[in-house]
């Protein structure tokens, strides 16, 4: 089957539900879910040779390249055809794990300035270790909505991101379904 496809469905499951988890010092951190945040996710800014995924061309908006993946007419064999593909290869494989990652139970109070060259913004971070590293999603502050949303999809092979961080025990998840 499609890898392209694969990922958007999974993520397709948490689309239009907010999710609020809740630390072990009562702290809750909420966060939604959006068609229009894969195409961050799954890397595709990264293939700027692919006009289909171009951004900047009238009606391909993140949402719109979202519904096309969806509707299989934008596919992984497209996106293979671009030079810069092998950027975003093993995090279309492991964004297949999207769903150990948010059920994760530790969240990372992420603090940029500790870790040396970094463009994350984010301000938490959920994270799965794996055999050889860790799967890591960044949560961004969204103003507009007063909620938490995915800012970045990561794999990385060491604890760069992770060590020297504050980091809490997640003890519930709250699911709610928003109005979009």
């Amino acid at each position: 089957m499609d890898l392209l496809k694969n990922c958007s469905d999974i993520y397709k499951n948490y689309v239009g539900y907010e999710y609020t988890f809740i630390t072990d010092c009562n702290y809750s951190v909420k966060v939604r879910f959006a068609e229009s945040h894969f195409y961050h996710l799954a890397g595709l800014h990264y293939l700027k040779d692919i006009k289909q995924l171009d951004t900047r061309i009238k009606n391909n908006n993140t949402t719109n390249i979202f519904k096309r993946i969806q509707k299989e007419k934008i596919t992984h064999s497209h996106i293979q055809k671009s030079v810069f593909y092998k950027q975003i290869e093993e995090r279309l494989v492991h964004f297949l794990n999207f769903d150990n990652v948010i059920s994760a139970k530790i969240i990372v109070d992420f603090d940029y300035a500790k870790v040396y060259k970094t463009s994350i913004m984010s301000k938490y971070l959920l994270y799965k270790q794996y055999e050889d590293g860790y799967e890591i999603l960044g949560l961004k502050y969204d103003t507009k909505y007063d909620v938490y949303i995915p800012e970045t999809f990561i794999v990385e092979h060491s604890d760069y991101y992770i060590k020297e961080q504050m980091s809490y025990n997640i003890v519930e998840v709250k699911t709610n379904l928003y109005k979009k």
